[in-house]
């Protein structure tokens, strides 16, 4: 997974890092089918196979907030919806999860929220990998140490794209007309000093081209700015294309192989630039949540994920699905977290 260096790329050797995945390492981890004694929400009595021993019978016994620092309208917000729903019904509970909006600074909002709420199981929220970006650049009161890892979601790769009508036809014609008109090339992203604005950074520094790089609260924005020609280019990741996906032009993916929703887009370093660009997107909570409702939760998505029905439910999506356990997810954004604090201490991205 590691791209392959030079004396004069250690600029580009971010993008191993800025993958903030390691792809193919999803867990095969299966919820615990630890037998507990009946649990008990209110009127609904049902014995579960995920619920460890130690999880106090009523829980919950209101509803769990999902936090996500970002706008509405997004593929992980249509998949989390989902694998919610399911719990919800499997486990029998009279409360559910409440989906919350904590939008702003490019997740700093969300994310310090989530850090600072009860770790008591009731607040859970979006974290994903790109969120150790501003761990190592920035004084933030959140980060792996903050955090309780339940669950990965997905792991999507990086997108640069264009309206279906734009006059770019590849990577490369986008790049060449930044290098010729520095600065009035407009390219959209969700943060200037996250995964993405990093990426164009990178792309920068490997082509000699010089972006106008606008940040927006969420990518819906990003895309209604392409679709409506108010921006010239999106870097984004995949699956934030998919509702849009008739009204955009994909010009090169982020992994280290082409996507297979998008099998006929080549990938960065196709295009020829060796830039690397893929986001995990995991659940967490808040540092100190009791491990057996750490582990119910887990179990409960874990098995959610896995359903017939819900796979069903998600097959036309185009969602990058890569269940992971909170323990696998950890692992890999400490491994992440340690490579960007190397990078950083060599190449500080600000």
């Amino acid at each position: 997974m590691l791209l392959k260096r030079s004396k004069t790329m250690i600029a580009l050797t971010m993008a191993a890092v800025m993958s903030l995945a390691l792809v193919g390492c999803g867990s095969t981890a299966k919820p615990s089918e630890t037998t507990a004694p009946a649990a008990t929400t209110g009127t609904t009595e049902q014995v579960s196979k995920l619920r460890p021993e130690g999880v106090p019978e009523d829980f919950p016994n209101k509803e769990i907030l999902y936090i996500y620092g970002f706008g509405a309208g997004s593929v992980q917000e249509a998949y989390f919806r989902i694998l919610a729903d399911k719990i919800q019904k499997m486990e029998g509970w009279d409360h559910g999860f409440v989906y919350t909006f904590k939008e702003g600074a490019s997740g700093r909002i969300g994310w310090t929220y989530l850090a600072d709420a009860k770790p008591d199981g009731y607040t859970i929220g979006f974290t994903p990998s790109a969120m150790l970006i501003s761990t190592v650049a920035e004084d933030v009161p959140y980060g792996i140490d903050k955090m309780s890892f339940i669950y990965n979601m997905m792991s999507d790769p990086g997108a640069i794209g264009v309206g279906k009508d734009s006059k770019y036809a590849s990577l490369k014609d986008l790049v060449e007309d930044a290098k010729a008109r520095p600065g009035e090339v407009s390219i959209g992203v969700t943060s200037t000093i996250g995964q993405e604005g990093l990426t164009v950074k990178l792309l920068e520094k490997a082509s000699g081209a010089k972006f106008n790089m606008i940040a927006f609260d969420g990518e819906p924005e990003v895309l209604t700015g392409v679709v409506g020609k108010h921006l010239d280019a999106f870097c984004l990741n995949v699956t934030d294309t998919t509702p849009y996906i008739d009204d955009l032009k994909v010009l090169a993916t982020g992994n280290t192989e082409r996507s297979g929703f998008l099998p006929d887009v080549p990938t960065y370093k196709e295009a020829g630039y060796d830039v690397m660009q893929v986001n995990m997107r995991g659940i967490g909570a808040p540092a100190g949540t009791p491990e057996p409702i750490r582990q119910y939760l887990e179990n409960c998505f874990l098995a959610a994920a896995a359903d017939p029905e819900v796979q069903a439910q998600v097959k036309d999506m185009q969602i990058p699905v890569d269940s992971m356990s909170g323990t696998d997810l950890l692992a890999n954004f400490t491994t992440i977290r340690n490579g960007l604090q190397t990078l950083w201490d060599a190449d500080p991205w600000q």
